[in-house]
C-alpha cells in the first residue's frame, strides 16, 4: 500500500478523489535506438498537463497491447518496456466510472546521414538533412547537439509540413564550447486523441536515433 504521506512527498495523489472527467492523460511510445528499447508510458494529471499525477485506484487500469502496466511510483507514471523497436502500441485505460478510452499510436522511423560534416558556427545558418521522409503532419525533428561543457545542451526544432532539413542559426551555434560535440535525432509524431476526458491529453510516438560526434569549429 502506498501511503499518503509518500504520494504527498512525490506530488502525487490516488485517483479515487478526483471527479473521473477532470483527468488528463499523457501517452507515449518512445524507442530509443542507443538501448534497442521501447518504452510505453501512461501518465495521468489532474485537469491539465501541469496538474498533480495521478496514481490510479482499484479497479481503475491501464493497459498496453492488453497488458497491464507498471507503476513508477518514483516518476509518477505507468510504464512497460519493450526489446527491440515496437512500432505502435495501443492504450487502454479504464476509469473509477467504468468508462474505457482508447488509443493508438505509431512511431515513425528517422536516421542520422551517413556522414555528418563538421559544424561551423561562423557560417550565419547551416542546414542539416536527416534520413528519412519529410515531415507530415503533427510531426516534429528535434536535433540535439551536447558539447563538453555543462550548459553546451541546445535544441534545434522543426516542425514545418515538408521539411528535410533543421536550419542551424549561427548564435545559439556560437553558445556551445568549440570542439568535439555529439548529437542525436527525435522524430515526434504527436496527432490528438482518439478517446479522452473533457480535459484532453496527449499521445506522441518518439523515435531517438544513436548518437553520433561531429567537430564544432569557427
Amino acid at each position: 500500500m502506498v501511503t499518503a504521506l509518500a504520494l504527498a512527498g512525490c506530488k502525487k495523489e490516488v485517483s479515487k478523489n478526483i471527479d473521473q472527467d477532470k483527468i488528463f492523460t499523457q501517452y507515449e511510445l518512445f524507442y530509443n535506438q542507443t538501448e534497442n528499447i521501447t518504452y510505453a508510458m501512461a501518465t495521468f494529471k489532474f485537469s491539465s498537463s501541469n496538474g498533480t499525477k495521478l496514481m490510479l485506484s482499484d479497479p481503475s487500469t491501464i493497459m498496453v497491447d492488453g497488458a497491464e502496466m507498471d507503476w513508477d511510483n518514483d516518476n509518477g507514471f505507468y510504464q512497460n518496456e519493450f526489446i527491440g523497436f515496437k512500432p505502435t502500441a495501443t492504450f487502454n485505460w479504464v476509469d473509477l466510472d467504468g468508462n474505457s478510452f482508447t488509443n493508438t499510436i505509431d512511431i515513425r522511423d528517422i536516421a542520422l546521414p551517413s556522414t555528418i560534416d563538421n559544424l561551423h558556427f561562423a557560417d550565419s545558418v547551416t542546414y542539416f538533412m536527416w534520413n528519412g521522409s519529410a515531415l507530415d503532419s503533427s510531426e516534429s525533428v528535434t536535433l540535439t547537439i551536447d558539447g563538453v561543457g555543462n550548459t553546451d545542451t541546445r535544441n534545434f526544432i522543426v516542425d514545418t509540413v515538408g521539411a528535410t532539413v533543421i536550419t542551424l542559426d549561427s548564435v545559439r551555434l556560437s553558445q556551445i564550447d568549440s570542439g568535439m560535440v555529439q548529437l542525436f535525432l527525435n522524430l515526434r509524431y504527436a496527432p490528438a486523441l482518439t478517446e479522452q476526458t473533457t480535459r484532453g491529453g496527449s499521445i506522441t510516438g518518439r523515435y531517438q536515433t544513436v548518437t553520433a560526434e561531429t567537430l564544432l569549429t569557427d
